[in-house]
């Protein structure tokens, strides 16, 4: 039986696939990075598709793990190759190689070529700025929320008004939260530890994921998943370390509170572009709501304490709004600059004169 081209680079395609999860997996031994290089240096196209398998998933870590492989080399064989079959790994042994039509040829050897450029200086950039620890800023303005992919493969979820400064190194992994909130799925390393820091907190991660909320006068730690030990101070010192699991928060105000249970789903609705409440004072449910909307919602200070229960769009004011005019001795007056909730006492002392 003959394959077909496609069926060859599919079946190229899954043995790229196979060395990436291995590659990701940890350092291949002596036995496993002989074979490696020996499937690499088979054919460009097998290092085409592997650093396509590589650049699909983002992962520069991995990729970086093939420092030890002379890509310098790879390159000029893909140059220098005469012939550039498709030849298949010895698991899939068997199947006669299919030699390309030279214009197909031609192409692989382009795209390999040029993969393998991108590839070498996407290697670069990384490691020179590990070595220097060169920081990296993300941010995001009123009201809008990003997905980052860092560089060793963990996720960063950025809130409203947020922004990190992510500082890579050999030794560790470190993102200062500069301000706002951000959720993290961390994948781990081995001992190369994750570390947040917001603030005078620092929080310790190994593969785990949870979320950091910096406000005003505190830090709100939330987990998800795994565990994490929150602590203050300098980096380097743990002198007090609260460990917390998974669907447990702590708050640090000078120092570490102690972990309280909470609903971790609904603490990191953000996420969803939600907001969710169960008995949270109005002030404070408000302050939620301003963070992404662009008109002010003022609360009397006489309804700041009234407790609140709802799940909201965290962009659709006008249905919150719409909830709390339904509620006993609550008016609602709107401007077009401005929304103020005011209990009826307060409503006939302070009329607001640009509401319609």
């Amino acid at each position: 039986m003959t394959l077909s081209d496609e069926q060859i680079r599919l079946a190229i395609a899954d043995q790229a696939s196979a060395w990436f999860a291995e590659n990701r997996g940890g350092p291949l031994d002596p036995e496993a990075r002989s074979r490696f290089m020996a499937w690499l240096q088979a054919s460009p196209v097998h290092v085409e598709e592997y650093f396509a398998i590589a650049a699909l998933a983002g992962d520069l870590d991995t990729a970086a793990k093939t420092k030890q492989i002379p890509l310098e080399v790879l390159l000029a064989r893909a140059r220098a190759q005469t012939d550039p079959v498709a030849t298949l790994d010895p698991s899939v042994a068997g199947q006669a190689p299919v030699t390309r039509p030279r214009r197909l040829r031609l192409w692989s050897l382009a795209a390999a070529a040029a993969l393998a450029c991108v590839a070498l200086a996407t290697l670069w950039l990384t490691r020179d700025g590990e070595r220097f620890g060169l920081p990296r800023t993300f941010s995001t303005g009123h009201g809008e929320q990003s997905v980052r992919v860092l560089p060793d493969g963990s996720v960063l979820h950025l809130n409203t008004d947020s922004q990190v400064t992510v500082h890579y190194s050999r030794r560790e992994r470190a993102v200062d939260l500069d301000r706002g909130q951000a959720l993290f799925q961390v994948t781990h390393q081995g001992e190369r530890g994750f570390r947040v820091a917001a603030g005078n907190a620092q929080v310790l991660s190994v593969g785990t994921q949870f979320d950091v909320y910096r406000r005003p006068g505190a830090v709100r730690v939330t987990v998800v998943d795994g565990t994490v030990a929150v602590y203050t101070g300098p980096p380097q010192l743990t002198p007090i370390a609260r460990r917390v699991g998974a669907g447990y928060q702590v708050e640090v105000r000078g120092q570490v509170g102690d972990p309280q249970a909470v609903d971790a789903p609904a603490a990191v609705a953000w996420l969803k572009r939600q907001i969710v409440f169960e008995n949270e004072p109005l002030g404070e449910v408000a302050d939620e709501f301003n963070r992404y909307g662009h008109i002010a919602i003022e609360i009397d200070e006489a309804l700041r304490s009234l407790p609140i229960t709802g799940v909201f769009d965290a962009y659709d004011v006008d249905s919150f709004v719409a909830s709390l005019a339904t509620l006993n001795d609550v008016v609602v007056q709107k401007s077009p600059t401005r929304i103020r909730i005011l209990s009826r006492a307060s409503a006939r002392q302070e009329p607001l004169s640009d509401a319609r």
